[in-house]
């Protein structure tokens, strides 16, 4: 017996130590339930994967469709159907159909995951929060969900996972990273036809595009993310074309701490089908003491029937759940409100409880009803305090006076949303200095440092030292755009040597002398500083395994070491 528990003991320390390296899993459309999936040749499903894999280990995806199979946990409904995520797990897309050893992902492999409108939620992520842990999604296409019209909750994990929310995507209490994904064409019949995240959930976009998610119902509110009691960072992302009946293309509620940089949030509807009935804020709905910050981000286009079509911001309790909006280095524009008379169409404070700050950003030609057609207004105690900031054709100094003696005209001084380089899309502004305000009258980069650092959270130095485009902000330009941007990303190829490279443990930027080099890791911090004395800059002292922001001479880009 003795010698019986000596074995058992061993076996069970050697399974333990097994499983100190990640496992890496490979999954095709034609992987088989029964294979390992340790490789490509071997590949199993998607289903069998997650159903194996634990924290820390990586799913590798080839191109193709794949549709869930597998009920949620507790889940009896045909519709209950999805791809849960139950452990700290990476997901990553992007790898060819038929992949080879070797083969690395490829924005040109498209890897889908499609609930055919018949799973309530494409995906739904169950995993536990563990310390220094997240689930990773990457490089993948999420479409075809369908979040019911009624029904009631599942718990799992003593957490209420609702069905009428998250056709895309269900995210309750869990740390994840989306980066690279492209979330579209899903449908619900209430509530959130995009993502739903809730109870403490700490949810990261990177780089993504959440478009054309509709809302079916009469009375559905956030259409492209519904965001509760949690924190949720939104990065360098497109959010256009969502709709929905209700209130939000973004709902932000109930002490969600928001965090919008260099995105843009566009053309998207509230009160979509309703002629008669008053719905706000299309593109951000701010409610019961959340905390949002939107830096670097251009908001346009977007359509409701009542206030703030732009942002819009609410509470039930002024004393215990106030609401506070810091905008910098924001464009805010051609925002519509179509029913309500009068009614203010860029930013608007429903209630009392509200505190808005508006720095080094233009509020201008945002379309409403009636005789108060305001760019951004408050009701009650609430207030707006702009600084180095346009409202309508007012011009804000850093006292938050209005400069009498100059006046913004949008349409000749703000152009229409376009392509002006980058990642997204954006507003430039037109004319020169002399004749536009917002071209001189802005915040320097010392002062919006200094502002980022006032913050909680400190808005780091590597967004607010820059525009929505990576360029380093220069002179005192008001708004999401300083110049236009490069067109093309860095990308790797055997032919050539790109501008920023890695060669074993060290990463190489193609720099000429005298170019002003600065890296920053994914959070902002800065890491590495200097001024190229040569042709190449070798750096040494990064760490593998991360993402870094490489800006050479005031353009920045993103580079995976």
């Amino acid at each position: 017996m003795k010698k019986f528990k000596l074995i058992l003991s061993g076996l069970v320390l050697w399974l333990a130590c097994t499983h100190l390296s990640a496992v890496d899993y490979y999954v095709t459309t034609v992987g088989v339930n029964t294979n390992d999936g340790l490789s490509w040749a071997n590949a199993t499903t998607l289903n069998a994967a997650l159903a194996v894999a634990t924290d820390d280990d990586v799913i590798h995806i080839g191109a193709g469709t794949f549709s869930p199979t597998e009920m949620i946990t507790t889940g009896t409904l045909e519709g209950d159907k999805t791809f849960e995520i139950k452990t700290n797990v990476s997901l990553i897309g992007g790898y060819p159909v038929s992949p080879n050893p070797g083969d690395a992902p490829n924005a040109a492999n498209i890897t889908k995951l499609d609930g055919l409108l018949t799973s309530y939620h494409v995906i739904a992520v169950t995993a536990p929060v563990v310390a220094d842990k997240k689930v990773s999604i990457q490089n993948i296409s999420i479409t075809g969900g369908k979040a019911a019209a009624t029904g009631t909750a599942l718990t799992i994990n003593t957490l209420s996972y609702t069905r009428v929310n998250g056709g895309a995507m269900i995210i309750g209490g869990s740390a994840v990273e989306i980066s690279n994904c492209r979330i579209y064409d899903n449908q619900s019949g209430v509530h959130t036809p995009g993502l739903y995240i809730f109870s403490g959930a700490n949810v990261t976009i990177n780089d993504c595009t959440i478009e054309n998610n509709i809302g079916v119902g009469t009375a559905g509110n956030g259409a492209s993310i519904w965001a509760a009691s949690s924190t949720l960072h939104v990065n360098n992302c497109s959010i256009i074309g969502n709709k929905n009946s209700g209130v939000g293309a973004i709902q932000v509620i109930t002490n969600t701490n928001a965090y919008f940089y260099n995105t843009t949030i566009a053309k998207n509807v509230a009160g979509l089908g309703s002629t008669t009935t008053s719905r706000n804020g299309s593109g951000i709905y701010v409610r019961d003491g959340s905390n949002v910050q939107v830096v670097n981000c251009t908001i346009y286009g977007n359509e409701s029937n009542g206030n703030g079509a732009g942002i819009a911001l609410h509470t039930s309790n002024a004393i215990t759940l106030p609401n506070t909006l810091n905008v910098i280095n924001s464009t805010i524009t051609a925002n519509v409100s179509k029913l309500l008379t009068p009614s203010t169409a860029g930013i608007f404070a429903l209630t009392a409880g509200c505190t808005i700050n508006l720095y080094n950003s233009v509020v201008s030609g945002n379309i409403a009803l009636g005789a108060n057609n305001y760019d951004a207004a408050v009701t009650s105690t609430s207030t707006i305090n702009p600084k180095n900031a346009v409202i309508a054709t007012k011009v804000f100094d850093a006292t938050g006076g209005e400069v009498s003696d100059k006046t913004f005209i949008y349409t000749t001084m703000l152009d229409t949303l376009a392509n002006n380089g980058g990642d997204t899309k954006t507003c430039k502004l037109l004319l020169d200095e002399t004749a536009n305000p917002a071209k001189s009258l802005g915040m320097s980069s010392a002062s919006l440092i200094s502002t980022g650092a006032s913050l909680t959270p400190v808005v780091p130095e590597s967004i607010v030292a820059y525009d929505q485009l990576g360029n380093m902000r220069a002179g005192n330009v008001m708004g999401a755009w300083v110049q236009n941007g490069p067109f093309s990303e860095i990308i790797n190829n055997t032919i050539q040597k790109p501008a920023v490279y890695a060669e074993g443990n060290t990463v190489c930027v193609r720099t000429g002398a005298k170019d002003k080099l600065v890296i920053y890791t994914i959070s902002g911090q800065r890491v590495y500083q200097t001024t190229a004395d040569g042709s190449l800059t070798k750096i040494n002292n990064l760490t593998k395994g991360n993402i870094y922001i490489i800006n050479l001479n005031g353009i920045s880009t993103k580079f995976v070491f």
